[in-house]
């Protein structure tokens, strides 16, 4: 396994919101804090993740310490998008159907040269050049 990973929202949320996959993905998500795996998210996946947080009724210092959180770990870089790579984007969800947030996150993908994706979201599968991964297979 590449230790260059893009990280998708849903390794957060999992174990922000205690689902099924949250010890997993906070091991997993350890290793990153302390630097042994190297990984993105986009600003936009960030903000994503507040915002399913906040509608499942997470306050604002729920938030905050999320938030917050992020600045620990050594090896995750925040990537910003620009308006460019989101247009780039949209042509992603012509060619392989996906919907925008996967769509920007095979954008930062190119972008970053990067080819594995942390994600439970089978949908990055029809990206024949992409490679996704669980949590669960890097531990």
């Amino acid at each position: 396994m590449s230790t260059r990973v893009l990280l998708d929202a849903n390794v957060f949320l999992e174990l922000e919101l205690a689902e099924q996959h949250a010890d997993a993905c906070k091991r997993f998500l350890g290793k990153v804090r302390d630097g042994l795996i190297e990984s993105a998210i986009t600003e936009f996946h960030v903000d994503s993740i507040v915002i399913v947080m906040e509608n499942y009724g997470k306050n604002w210092n729920d938030l905050t310490l999320f938030l917050a959180s992020l600045l620990r770990y050594k090896g995750l870089r925040i990537h910003r998008m620009s308006l460019s790579s989101r247009i780039k984007a949209t042509y992603f969800m012509k060619e392989y159907g996906l919907d925008f947030d996967d769509a920007l996150a095979i954008q930062a993908l190119k972008e970053l040269s990067m080819d594995t994706i942390v994600s439970y979201d089978d949908d990055f599968d029809s990206v024949n050049w992409v490679k996704r991964i669980t949590p669960e297979d890097v531990l």
